[in-house]
């Protein structure tokens, strides 16, 4: 009997071996699975502690953004006034440059009239100063011819006088 209590001491701390060893497996295998839980879930707070920097940089640049579209559409508004502004001065130039042209046309036009009365005057005038011309010539020489006789009957008058002084 001693054999067999032997034997059951021994297959009792057998079975004791292999049930610790059994369970220090369990352990270490539960104690592994536990770190990874533990360092999935430090990775995990860090993701989402990034994520809320990332969160957090985002709004920052949107609310940037926004205060950068609203002053971008203030300036477009103002642009978009100005270019209102020009266009109507624009026009109002236009119509005051074509209505300009059209007192330049008339005011050449009638000085083309003028021009055009000058020079038919001046044409008369040019004709009467030619006929003018044409008669002084006549009257020059009616003056030299009346000169010359003149001077002949001077000449006859004076060979009178002599002949008459002779006698």
């Amino acid at each position: 009997m001693k054999n067999f209590i032997l034997f059951v001491v021994l297959l009792v701390a057998a079975a004791s071996i292999l049930l610790l060893v059994r369970f220090n497996k369990e352990n270490g295998d539960v104690t592994r699975i536990l770190e990874q839980e533990r360092y999935g879930r430090m990775t995990a707070e860090e993701d989402l502690q990034k994520g809320e920097y990332r969160v957090k940089k985002l709004e920052a640049d949107l609310q940037t953004t926004q205060v950068k579209m609203s002053r971008n559409q203030e300036g477009l508004d103002k642009c978009k006034d100005e270019n209102v502004a020009l266009k109507a001065d624009l026009d109002r130039a236009t119509q005051q440059g074509r209505s300009q042209e059209d007192n330049l046309r008339k005011d050449l036009d009638e000085a083309l009239k003028k021009k055009s009365d000058l020079e038919n005057k001046l044409r008369d005038l040019q004709g009467a100063l030619r006929d003018a011309q044409d008669d002084l010539k006549k009257s020059k020489v009616q003056v030299e011819a009346a000169e010359r006789r003149a001077d002949q009957q001077a000449a006859a008058a004076a060979a009178m006088a002599a002949t008459a002084a002779k006698k």
